[in-house]
């Protein structure tokens, strides 16, 4: 067994409000997980844990996490809007040795080739997500944390991202899920944890 994230007793807050109390979770690499609950449960807060970009308060939780690479597409977009979708790409894959083809392919395979030298700021929505997508699978993280997935996609998108679920599983390598209800992209899912208990 090989753990990328455990914690014991995790609370989570802002300030003195506490959104997370005493949670017990231990997340296994090749593995995949998801997390529901209703709105202001703490479904973003406990991803952007996960994902080790929480900047809120932790309450002394003992939380342990790995070395393994670890992506989260947020719920507010991460992508710059004054640079282009090239430049935001070399941007956040500058650690990353890709192969300018492979990276032409992976966009051709987003509808996204055309777009190449637009601006982020005058993407759609749905564009913008999908470009988030798209370098996802062009850094393919051991760990890819996504929080509400299906938001801004339309069918086709929803595609594309179910496709790169399945792929990530074959290849052993764990997704993370968080929306309102069970989201229907995962095939198999190791633990389900609802925020709402």
């Amino acid at each position: 067994m090989s753990l990328f994230f455990r914690s014991k007793n995790l609370t989570l807050g802002y300030g003195n409000q506490l959104v997370i109390r005493n949670l017990n979770i231990s997340l296994e690499l090749s593995k995949n997980y998801e997390i529901t609950g209703r709105n202001g449960s703490g479904k973003t807060t406990l991803i952007m844990c996960i994902s080790n970009n929480f900047i809120g308060n932790d309450f002394n939780s003992n939380i342990e996490r790995n070395s393994n690479s670890v992506m989260e597409i947020g719920s507010i977009p991460s992508l710059i809007p004054k640079l282009s979708l090239i430049d935001n790409i070399e941007y956040f894959l500058h650690k990353e040795n890709i192969d300018k083809k492979n990276i032409l392919n992976i966009l051709k395979k987003y509808e996204l080739d055309s777009f190449l030298d637009d601006q982020i700021e005058d993407f759609s929505s749905g564009m913008v997500k999908r470009s988030e997508i798209a370098i996802a699978d062009l850094k393919n993280p051991d760990v890819l944390c996504i929080d509400e997935p299906k938001v801004y996609l339309d069918e086709n998108g929803i595609g594309l991202l179910n496709d790169l679920l399945k792929k990530r599983s074959t290849e052993g390598n764990s997704s993370i899920l968080s929306s309102q209800e069970n989201s229907s992209l995962l095939t198999s899912i190791e633990r389900s944890i609802n925020l709402n208990d």
